[in-house]
């Protein structure tokens, strides 16, 4: 016995259709009026299919999806799109907003040529507010971190007799200079962290070393160099940790001429992050008092920097840092052995 064929669709059967579609099913004129809805659209909305019907379909769409959402239309209208998808926020009757999920397309008439679109909304209005809540998580975690790299940091200072606040100085000078240049907010990130924690590796150098208030001997200053290399290989081991803030732990007493540390790098060779953060960092060590020295002036510490264009800095960091904190001063001592470490 053959199975019976089904017969042809007919108009009522379209409707039908259109009435018991899962999602909210809307009909739009090209002036925006909606020709038709269903029942889901319509309780989509908190209203009824009837008060819908005529209206503009911006009336219930939030003030600042508006633009978006007739720009869309046109897309379509225009046939610049055969379909425009738009995560949108609408305005229930009670006031509450709602999201959607939005597919318009053209829709074809009988004459032949269209003249209105049909809007397919689903409801995302759970899924919306997942992603802000977790969004709203991550904002926390992320301060959490920084607010412990920067604690850190700051117990670094205590340990090493650093000045007071030279760990927030210098992260916030590296900042100016990175967003001087552009650099994205991921990679001023990794600038924040790196520079909150460059001196994580003198937790491995004895006191004797560390807090020796003389020149230190070539067996101490070599030690003393390790703590570059140390530092990086104690924060690699935090997840959290992106390449570029380790290259600063790691790279921030590499010299542009290539007589610096670990590495020997040289030029461009050096990360540009932990460039940016060696300018920033010894123009605090010297404009503050330190056990082996007293504080230089700002402006003999600028002096300084300018005197190492090219052989400690890359040149065109050391231009902008002048232009950016070059302030009035005095003259100051020549230049320290040391006076970053």
């Amino acid at each position: 016995m053959s199975a019976q064929r089904p017969g042809p669709t007919t108009v009522s059967d379209y409707q039908l259709l259109f009435e018991h579609a899962g999602v909210g099913l809307l009909e739009i004129d090209f002036q925006g009026v909606i020709r038709r809805i269903n029942a889901n659209g319509a309780a989509f909305f908190g209203l009824s299919a009837a008060s819908l019907v005529g209206e503009q379909v911006t009336t219930v769409t939030h003030p600042d999806d508006i633009a978006r959402t007739v720009g869309a239309l046109q897309q379509v209208i225009t046939g610049a799109t055969p379909l425009a998808v738009l995560d949108k926020r609408y305005l229930r009757a009670d006031g509450e907003i709602v999201w959607s999920r939005s597919r318009v397309a053209l829709l074809p008439s009988q004459s032949g040529t269209p003249d209105s679109v049909v809007a397919v909304i689903a409801d995302i209005t759970e899924l919306k507010r997942a992603q802000q809540e977790l969004e709203a998580m991550n904002v926390s975690l992320r301060a959490t971190l920084e607010g412990s790299l920067l604690g850190l940091g700051i117990a670094l200072e205590a340990r090493d007799l650093e000045t007071s606040g030279h760990t927030l100085r210098v992260t916030q000078r590296s900042l100016a200079i990175g967003a001087a240049l552009g650099l994205d907010a991921e990679l001023l990130d990794a600038l924040r962290h790196g520079a909150s924690l460059h001196d994580l590796g003198k937790l491995t150098i004895p006191d004797a070393v560390l807090l020796k208030p003389g020149r230190l001997d070539a067996e101490e200053w070599a030690l003393m160099q390790t703590h570059a290399q140390n530092g990086y290989e104690i924060a690699s081991r935090m997840p959290t940790l992106p390449p570029e803030a380790l290259n600063v732990i790691r790279h921030h007493h590499e010299r542009w001429d290539g007589s610096g540390y670990p590495l020997g790098l040289s030029g461009e060779a050096i990360p540009l992050l932990a460039r940016i953060f060696a300018v920033c960092d010894v123009y605090d060590a010297l404009t503050h008092a330190r056990p082996y020295k007293p504080a230089w002036s700002a402006q003999a510490a600028l002096a300084e920097l300018r005197a190492q264009r090219g052989r400690h800095f890359d040149p065109q960091l050391v231009d902008l840092f002048v232009a950016l904190f070059a302030e009035p001063g005095g003259t100051g001592p020549e230049a320290t052995e040391g006076a970053a470490e």
